[in-house]
Parts: C-alpha cells; structure tokens; sequence
C-alpha cells in the first residue's frame, strides 16, 4: 500500500523557540529585598548601595532631617518630614520623650541610619554628614555653657534679695535729743496745748485724740525705697503718736499734711509696711497708735496739719525741715 507523500519538515532551517514548561511553585525562589527582577537567564541581580526596590518619588533630604531634628526634634517635626506621623504624634505629645527620644533621633539621623517611610536612606548624606557634626557638636557645647552661666545668674539673684532681706530698712530717726524743734500748740478751733511736742485735737463730735511729735528727719533717700525721687529737694518723715483720749477715732497717714514755708503742699509717701507707717485703724479711748508719716516737701520751716473727720484743720505743728 502506498501512504501519500507529506512534506517533511526541514532539518536545516530556522526551528521555533521551544515553549517554556509551566511556571511551577515548588522550590521556587522568591526574589529578596535589595534584589532585581530576574535577568535574562532568570538570575536575580543585586542592587547597588543606597538603592532597592523602593518608589519613585525623590528621597528625603539628610540635611533638612538633620536641621528640623536637632531645632525641633522635641516637636516630632523630623518624623512628620519623614513621613512617620503616627511617631511623630507619640514624639510630640512625650516633649521628645522627655528629651531622650530626640537625642537619639538626631544621633541615628548623623550617624547615617535613619530612615523615610519606605524605608530609604537620606539624600546627601555622605557629603554633608562632617558638616552636621561639627555644628551640632558646636550647638551642644554652647547650650551647656549657656545653661551653666543661667544657673550661676538664677543662684546670684536668690541670694541677692536674701541678702536685701537681712539688710534693716527701718529709717534712723534722730533720738529724742536730736529731735526738731517743739511744735506750736494747734491755733485752730478744738487744738489746746496738751505738751511740748503734743496737742490735743477735737476730731468728731465728742471725740478728743492727742497727737504727739516723737521725732523728725529730712533726707533725701528713704531707706528701702531708692526708686523713688524728691521732686522738692528731699523727704521729710515725721513719727507721730495718735491717742483717743475721748470717744473713738481713726488714725491714718491722711489725717495730716505738711505745707512748705511758701504754703505749698507736700506730696504725702505711702511707706512701706516694713518702715512702720502709722497704721489706719479705728482707736478706742484710752489707746493708741504710733507710726511714721512722711511727705515730699522743701527744706526749711514747714507747718504739719492734723484734720478732723470732716476734712477740716484740727490742729497744727511748727516745724523745721532740715
């Protein structure tokens, strides 16, 4: 039997690729990270340093990682630049961790192991990681120094106004031998001679006190109050007693004035409580209260003014400012 004739394929002629057998999973090697795909013969090729398979969006800068860690690492705004916002959050809420945290995020960031999000090393690194350093370590040192002299400063201060404490601010009035000249009895209506240096004065409806002159002095510093200045030539201060003799009455700095020998006022000074002004308190008969008033007021002959209740002359004292 004769079989047809079919052409035979030829034996010298180009040939078709053979077909690749089905991808199988066993024994498989999958590709590992820093790895490319497969070259042409199916190896995995190695990735250069500083290169993976990462995405193609421009890696973070070392320099401004560096910068926003070492300015504001407390803050978390290093790990908010890198993308880390959940670290960041912890970071800002924990004041850096309590510093430590962004101590040691600046010195990952110089020594070249921080990271972005993905995983990247930073941008610029190798060029200016020495520059970081020197500038960081230079930062370091001029915040302890400048730590040290606050510290010395703060301690300084503290015992200054320690030492201001100790110092007696009480004003030295002159003893009662040194005393100015005695005051007049009052020439008013309800002042009567009552002593030397007292007269006794009708403030109220059946309310009698005896106002004294203890002492007197002129200067033009009051102790404790170096702030202020005499806008007449200095400060006269005058310790008064201020007794009920009738009834009840009121002592306070305001039941006096001083008048220069040209009839011009002088500015009353509200002392300090440390230097004893003449308390504002409300005198039952038989009681009293001592204290110091003091004015600014012109060097020279000065007349002091007690009022009554209603604001109108009681007595007065002849004085000398000197």
């Amino acid at each position: 039997m004769s079989h047809p004739n079919y052409p035979h394929p030829q034996q010298n002629g180009p040939s078709a690729p053979p077909i690749p057998p089905p991808p199988s999973s066993f024994g498989a090697q999958p590709a590992f990270e820093g790895q490319y795909p497969a070259g042409p013969q199916g190896e995995y090729q190695s990735a250069p340093y500083g290169q993976g398979p990462y995405s193609d969006a421009p890696r973070k800068s070392f320099m401004v990682t560096w910068l926003l860690s070492l300015l504001l690492g407390t803050f978390g705004v290093d790990r908010f630049y890198l993308g880390k916002i959940g670290t960041g959050v912890a970071k800002l809420l924990t004041a850096g961790g309590a510093g430590i945290w962004s101590i040691v995020d600046l010195i990952m960031t110089l020594t070249g192991n921080t990271r972005d999000k993905d995983g990247r090393p930073l941008e610029g690194y190798q060029e200016n990681k020495k520059k970081a350093w020197i500038i960081t370590a230079v930062v370091w040192l001029v915040s302890i120094i400048t730590g040290i002299l606050l510290t010395i400063a703060s301690i300084a201060m503290v015992g200054a106004a320690i030492d201001a404490r100790k110092v007696p601010v009480a004003p030295e009035l002159p003893s009662a031998s040194q005393a100015a000249p005695a005051p007049s009895g009052g020439s008013q209506t309800g002042g009567s001679a009552a002593g030397a240096n007292s007269t006794v004065a009708t403030v109220s409806e059946g309310n009698t006190v005896k106002v004294s002159v203890l002492d007197s002095i002129y200067t033009d510093k009051i102790p404790g109050m170096d702030y202020m200045t005499a806008k007449n030539g200095g400060f006269f201060a005058v310790e008064v007693s201020w007794e009920t003799q009738t009834g009840s009455s009121f002592s306070s700095p305001s039941n006096f004035s001083v008048l220069d020998a040209d009839g011009k006022e002088g500015e009353m000074v509200y002392l300090d409580e440390k230097l004893g002004p003449l308390p504002t308190d409300e005198v039952g008969a038989g009681d009293a209260r001592k204290g110091i008033i003091a004015f600014d007021v012109k060097k020279g002959p000065v007349q002091v003014v007690v009022f009554d209740d209603y604001g109108d002359k009681a007595a007065t004292f002849n004085l000398t400012a000197q």
